[in-house]
């Protein structure tokens, strides 16, 4: 029987090849190993994993929670090859249910977030804010995530055909995702603006930082939120407001909303829709109509008027 620190090199590397990064996991189970190793205990019990879980001093529940998570998805795979392993119960440290609820902004306020990326505020260079009016920009009309819009290399956009490929995203899949010329040009003039800030020097990130670097998502989510507070679009002191990855979200909703408007059946649509954002499951995009109030007031009208058709 392999020792439990194998025992987490192995469940993670089985995990990865099934297309899961886990780093968070890796960094939770690494130092669950060290807690048994401290305490000579060669087996996972429900007790000892609620007793790590529990050891940060944080009053955030779902940190908490999460930690025991971590550990309970280790001991599903633990105890196939040690029947001592006890599974904790999902239970024992319940989590504190969020209700997210995305800011789909209207064609007004995308046309303020765009023009007011390129305002050269508080002595910001005009590369710079051709960075963030590009990148905002297209996470607007492909609906790419954040993080697959920063992973870019040169490689990875196709300017003569209008194609991006983005490799090993989310559970590790890669898709190519079309664009339309208009976007196409945009890449196209930023790429010139980049090439000649570079100089020659050689940077396979496509988008880069005034520092010659790729750009940071640390760096972008603080400028986006500068920006909102900038616009109107966030209090000043608040915590809280439109996110950089709403963007994505109303790429979305948009879409959805174009085929109610021309009468489309939005049904027939989800599936490329579902490709194209890069999930892997139809249900994560049926999320859009439920999060919606317009979308799903549509969708009800539209099952409505089909009852009555069939009545």
């Amino acid at each position: 029987m392999t020792s439990l620190r194998e025992g987490v090199v192995e469940y993670l590397e089985l995990r990865r090849s099934l297309g899961f990064r886990l780093k968070k996991d890796e960094l939770y189970l690494g130092n669950f190993a060290d807690f048994m190793e401290r305490r000579h205990a060669t087996h996972i019990t429900a007790k000892l994993a609620v007793q790590w879980a529990r050891q940060p001093v944080s009053t955030d529940p779902n940190y908490l929670a999460g930690r025991l998570r971590a550990v309970r998805s280790f001991a599903r795979y633990r105890i196939l090859g040690d029947p001592r392993t006890e599974i904790p119960a999902t239970d024992l440290l319940a989590r504190r249910r969020i209700t997210f609820q995305p800011h789909i902004f209207s064609a007004e306020e995308m046309k303020r977030i765009l023009a007011g990326s390129l305002r050269q505020w508080g002595g910001a260079t005009r590369f710079y804010c051709l960075g963030r009016y590009t990148i905002y920009g297209l996470i607007s009309v492909t609906g790419m995530r954040v993080g697959e819009v920063l992973r870019l290399d040169l490689d990875d956009v196709d300017l003569e055909q209008g194609v991006i490929t983005i490799r090993n995203s989310k559970f590790g899949k890669s898709r190519l995702v079309p664009v339309h010329e208009t976007t196409r040009v945009a890449l196209q003039r930023y790429r010139e603006e980049r090439d000649a800030f570079l100089a020659g020097k050689a940077v396979k990130a496509f988008f880069i930082s005034t520092h010659g670097r790729r750009v940071g998502h640390t760096a972008l989510d603080r400028a986006f939120r500068r920006l909102t507070r900038r616009l109107g679009l966030r209090d000043v002191a608040a915590s809280s407001g439109p996110r950089l990855h709403d963007l994505r979200h109303t790429m979305a909703v948009e879409v959805l909303r174009r085929c109610y408007s021309t009468g489309t059946d939005p049904e027939r649509r989800l599936p490329a829709l579902s490709t194209y954002l890069g999930h892997t499951q139809l249900t994560h995009t049926y999320w859009y109509l439920h999060q919606n109030p317009e979308l799903m007031a549509e969708a009800v009208a539209r099952l409505q008027h089909r009852w009555e058709a069939l009545s």
